[in-house]
């Protein structure tokens, strides 16, 4: 029970401390014009609806692929520095790759294989993103012995964690330039763990030879 309230009041602090931060690293002065204020409240709009989309994907793909996030976010959570050197490279090779694609458009053969990289760059992104979600949401409210867990009524499962992960690193978004950031690393962090593991699934990419012995 204490740690639930415990956990409770750090995301209400977090997103508490969003709020108020947002207006001071936005703009040196706070708004004087009513366009001014209109156009901060529709950027924070904005970015409470695209945290909410990320709630409801992070769900789905939780209830889908539940313990496939599970492993990827041990991934993040054991070898944090493989998972980022791998997402850096992984992601400077996406850029890298649809520049070399879109020179080939106008023969007819870079359109279908840029589309195919975007929405393969997307997937990786999204779902590795949950993961970074499950961990975060397992380093605060995890527990360090599985009685403990067991006992729990509530912050049990990998939805529970995934949730906790996505409201805190969602209440870390709303402040600008820190919130970019910290967004910018955990897709780098996800995008290696994601490829680290073949999403979730520690399979070999290419098939491996076996000689008969």
């Amino acid at each position: 029970m204490r740690r639930t309230i415990l956990i409770a009041l750090v995301i209400a602090a977090t997103v508490v401390t969003a709020l108020v931060a947002a207006p001071l690293f936005k703009t040196p002065a706070a708004p004087t014009t009513f366009s001014e204020a209109a156009s901060m409240m529709t950027r924070t709009a904005v970015s409470v609806s695209l945290l909410f989309v990320w709630i409801i994907v992070a769900i789905v793909v939780t209830l889908m692929s539940g313990r496939e996030v599970r492993y990827s976010s041990i991934e993040v959570r054991t070898s944090p520095l493989h998972c980022f050197a791998l997402g850096l490279v992984a992601v400077t090779s996406f850029v890298l790759t649809a520049i070399l694609f879109s020179y080939l458009i106008p023969y007819l053969v870079g359109l279908p294989l840029l589309i195919a990289l975007a929405v393969f760059a997307v997937l990786t992104k999204v779902y590795g993103t949950i993961a970074v979600f499950h961990a975060i949401g397992t380093i605060v409210a995890g527990t360090r012995s599985r009685d403990v867990l067991l006992r729990r009524r509530w912050l049990r499962g990998d939805l529970a964690m995934v949730i906790i992960g996505v409201l805190l690193l969602g209440a870390i978004r709303l402040i600008p330039m820190v919130g970019t950031i910290a967004w910018g690393i955990a897709s780098v962090f996800g995008v290696g763990s994601a490829l680290a593991t073949k999403f979730g699934r520690r399979e070999p990419w290419f098939l491996v030879l076996r000689t008969a012995t």
